[in-house]
């Protein structure tokens, strides 16, 4: 009984030490997209991002060996900010709901212009911020049923086609000072959809 009750005690324990890492990492990927809305990339220090997430450099380097790794992560974090959303909805097809969602987007992307620009140009000795971005698209991507086929090698070229062709999109909004249309971007997302689908399962 006693000894149930120790586990059950040190499983708490290692849920909630969980929890809190998860919510350090979520502060810290959100103050480096603040720093970046303000900075280049080389001016953002550890220090700073440690002080905007409330934590000490040693906290940092036990979640992250370095900058580059947070901005990895946080590269990956802005393509959540709508991939499943987008992807559901281009299955069942909801055009007006997807434009709802672009427009959402769009809003999103006005309120962190400058370090979405930054981050999608961005170039490192160890990654480029296009590439990390596309990455994250092509991972997700794959986790989902895209089109039933028989060849590997389609499914797979259609996926990078349409990882690259998305971020390239993105990267051409974000560049754009001012406003941009909701239908507009809702057009060239389909033209990408359909072109790169049948351009691939016609082969």
């Amino acid at each position: 009984m006693l000894g149930a009750i120790k586990d059950t005690a040190a499983k708490g324990k290692t849920m909630r030490r969980l929890e809190n890492s998860i919510g350090t990492v979520e502060k810290l990927k959100l103050a480096l997209l603040s720093c970046l809305n303000e900075k280049e990339y080389c001016d953002v220090t550890v220090s700073e991002l440690s002080r905007r997430a409330g934590i000490n450099r040693t906290t940092f380097y036990l979640l992250f060996g370095s900058k580059d790794e947070l901005c990895a992560q946080l590269c990956d974090s802005v393509i959540d900010q709508w991939f499943q959303d987008f992807f559901d909805l281009n299955i069942v097809k909801k055009v007006e709901a997807e434009k709802e969602l672009f427009l959402k987007l769009l809003a999103w992307i006005d309120e962190w212009r400058p370090a979405l620009r930054r981050l999608a140009h961005l170039r490192t000795e160890s990654f480029d911020g296009f590439s990390l971005l596309a990455e994250s698209f092509e991972r997700k991507m794959a986790s989902q049923v895209i089109f039933r086929t028989d060849d590997r090698k389609k499914h797979d070229l259609f996926i990078r086609i349409y990882s690259v062709g998305l971020t390239s999109m993105l990267s051409w909004i974000v560049d754009q000072d001012g406003d941009f249309d909701a239908e507009e971007f809702h057009a060239m997302i389909q033209k990408l959809r359909y072109k790169g689908f049948y351009s691939i399962v016609d082969l």
